[in-house]
């Protein structure tokens, strides 16, 4: 793995573990998480984003609470109250999975969202079928009003979301889970990557880094004609693109939600890519 593709990752695990609202939603730990028969393991996704995803496995005879394949997020094992505070109003919960039922477990990625302590809608995935490779998931939450906290919980087996009986396990199934989000996946570009490792110059000074509302951009090519500058999220979605004729610009970031972001400057034979956080 290349360095630049190294510091990538590192800040864009270190912006989640900042910002993000699903406690340790990469899996580079269990921390934030109460598990069964939970490990990490080092087959994960995507690739280049972290070092680990969980790894779920019923083992049966079932004979302690550790015997099943689980990790609900919080502080308890039980998936009926909230674990975590949440802002906005999330339409989807998505992610990476893969699995590997056996003897008819059905496998079971689920999210409750709660106002007041009390539930108000939820979503989830289940299924019998094996997913061999990873697959992306993006499942909408049922329709409702307002939320301030959530509870999540992916198992090897169907434990009913809204507190019913533990459908199963029935076999030593097995499934695996990497970066949780709310609304859109956590992708890594090459695009990104590559400008990165082309980056060899001092086109351009950022400040201040984090930043709240305003960011200064200071180019230092003498020719400040026709410079193109663009910001885009740790998705990769372009979120500002203008042309900046002049070499100190000030630039509001006040209507950017907390996060990683990319600015990038290209100017005529030079393009230098750095990277912003937004915290407020």
């Amino acid at each position: 793995m290349k360095k630049y593709t190294i510091i990538f990752a590192a800040l864009v695990i270190m912006a989640m573990n900042v910002n993000s609202q699903i406690p340790n939603n990469g899996f580079e730990g269990l921390n934030g998480w109460v598990t069964g028969n939970a490990t990490l393991s080092t087959d994960h996704y995507p690739e280049s984003l972290g070092n680990y995803s969980v790894r779920l496995e019923n083992q049966l005879p079932l004979t302690s609470n550790l015997s099943y394949g689980y990790a609900v997020s919080g502080s308890v094992s039980n998936g009926c109250i909230p674990s975590f505070p949440i802002t906005g109003h999330p339409t989807k919960l998505c992610g990476y999975y893969k699995c590997f039922p056996l003897n008819g477990d059905t496998i079971q990625i689920g999210l409750e969202l709660f106002k007041n302590g009390v539930w108000i809608a939820g979503t989830e995935l289940i299924t019998t079928d094996t997913v061999y490779n990873w697959t992306s998931f993006s499942i909408p939450i049922s329709s409702y009003t307002e939320a301030d906290s959530a509870t999540i919980t992916v198992a090897a087996f169907y434990n009913d979301t809204t507190c019913g009986t533990p459908y199963g396990p029935f076999g030593n199934s097995v499934l695996y889970v990497d970066n949780l989000s709310f609304d859109s996946l956590i992708t890594v570009t090459p695009t990104f990557i590559k400008e990165l490792q082309q980056s060899k110059s001092n086109t351009f000074t950022l400040n201040p880094n984090p930043a709240s509302n305003v960011i200064k951009i200071s180019a230092n090519n003498a020719n400040s004609d026709n410079m193109w500058l663009t910001i885009s999220n740790s998705n990769g979605t372009l979120v500002r693109s203008e042309i900046v004729k002049e070499r100190k610009k000030e630039i509001s970031i006040s209507d950017l939600p907390n996060g990683l972001y990319f600015v990038t400057l290209k100017t005529e034979g030079s393009i230098e890519t750095k990277e912003l956080i937004i915290l407020k």
